[in-house]
């Protein structure tokens, strides 16, 4: 008896677990609801909220396009207004993006934090290439060639031979030329009618001839244009060799005097790296020294510029040379370098310690008006000897921090953020009560 009554209960509870599950499968079937869900779960996130405008509040992966039942929780579907509120924050947070929050402190906080400030000034930015040569010649027997830079006849010629010595800016031979007596000529004409600009692009030519102030303004004095071109020693030392005497022909390439001194010259090559290549040309001081010789200074000048560039070390090749009567040095040696570079006039610049580099930007802290400190984005151009180029986001005689500055910059950011999840919060709530 007891076995029938076993049986009949299994029997009833297998038919109800097989009835119970054909009425789900039924209604996943015919569900649009569950239809929904399962296509949102292969569309992109975005296209689920544009396309679902009805979610369950307690499972999110429960899309609808219209009201409806949870078939999970049996909750009614409210409204998604996820895409709004995620609009309308980040909207927000694109318009603050690029606004920092004000920071004020007291006296003793900022005495605390040795904060500092500085004024955005105008001047002058040096630059100074430092670099690492290589001695490459040691001439013992150093000379000068002294040539005539036009074609002309030799009109007088200091009376000095092999071995006598010679004082800097000491004369030594004049030529006189067709081509300069022309030149000469038309300079004072051009100078006596009024034409001053033509007289003045003149006047580097004549120099260039050999002519010397004097002699240019006598020829403005309306002094009679027949000077010769005169020549003189440019250091002091001594004839090595003499050619020429008065009366004689001489071009561009004829030597006149070799001098020398009591020196010798050093060629030293350096590398101007690719970020450095418009700083440097031909006739800027510099310096070397050498670790075998500690604390002495040669100094020199840049002698050529070789224009091809190294491909693989993307480096010009650089020749300065040094005179010296030292004897300590030999060919291969390196040496540090440091060469006077160009000079930018008049540019807008902040000390390199009042910068602060992200990867967003450059920011710096600037004092405002009423003592309170405030992050302001700026864009930066060229850097040298501590100094930064301002191109924008400054103006002259500004105050901004040059210590302490990062302190107040976390400070403006963290209040920044604060804003913004307040904000977003605000946002949030206005939305929730617009709906109710």
């Amino acid at each position: 008896m007891r076995l029938k009554v076993v049986v009949t209960l299994l029997f009833i509870l297998v038919v109800s677990i097989l009835l119970i599950n054909q009425l789900f499968l039924s209604e996943d079937q015919h569900s649009p609801i569950e239809n929904q869900s399962s296509s949102a779960q292969q569309s992109s996130p975005l296209e689920i909220i544009d396309e679902n405008k009805y979610v369950c509040p307690m499972h999110s992966h429960i899309l609808s396009h219209q009201a409806g039942e949870c078939p999970i929780c049996g909750m009614d579907l409210v409204v998604n207004k996820s895409r709004s509120s995620i609009e309308k924050i980040d909207r927000n947070n694109k318009q603050r993006s690029n606004q920092h929050s004000e920071v004020r402190i007291s006296a003793t906080v900022k005495h605390n934090l040795g904060i500092r400030t500085a004024v955005v000034e105008r001047g002058d930015l040096h630059h100074r290439i430092e670099t690492i040569g290589k001695i490459t010649r040691v001439d013992p027997m150093a000379r000068s060639r002294v040539t005539s830079p036009i074609s002309g006849t030799i009109v007088k010629i200091a009376d000095k031979y092999s071995g006598a010595k010679v004082k800097q800016d000491e004369f030594l031979f004049s030529v006189v030329s067709e081509e300069l007596l022309g030149l000469e000529k038309a300079f004072q004409e051009a100078f006596v009618s009024g034409d001053k600009a033509t007289a003045s692009g003149m006047i580097p030519n004549l120099v260039a001839m050999g002519l010397d102030a004097e002699q240019v303004s006598k020829l403005q004095n309306g002094a009679e244009p027949v000077f010769p071109a005169k020549f003189y020693a440019k250091e002091d030392g001594y004839i090595f060799t003499r050619r020429g005497e008065e009366g004689d022909a001489v071009t561009s390439a004829f030597t006149v005097f070799n001098l020398g001194g009591n020196y010798q010259v050093i060629e030293v090559t350096v590398e101007i790296f690719e970020r450095q290549w418009d700083l440097v040309k031909e006739g800027q001081a510099a310096t070397m020294q050498l670790r075998n010789l500690p604390g002495k200074t040669f100094h020199g000048r840049v002698e050529r510029v070789d224009e091809p560039v190294g491909y693989t070390t993307r480096a010009l090749e650089s020749r300065i040379k040094f005179k010296t009567d030292h004897q300590g040095m030999t060919q291969s040696t390196f040496a540090k370098v440091i060469i006077d570079g160009k000079t930018k006039q008049d540019v807008l610049m902040v000390s390199r310690d009042a910068v602060i580099r992200t990867g967003a930007g450059n920011r710096v802290v600037l004092l405002t008006d009423s003592g309170s400190f405030k992050p302001v984005n700026v864009t930066i151009g060229e850097e040298a000897e501590g100094k930064v180029e301002i191109l924008s986001g400054l103006d002259e005689g500004q105050s901004i921090v040059i210590s302490g500055q990062f302190l107040l910059d976390s400070e403006s950011n963290l209040s920044t953020g604060l804003d913004r999840m307040t904000s977003a919060a605000e946002m949030s709530e206005s939305d929730g009560s617009a709906e109710q």
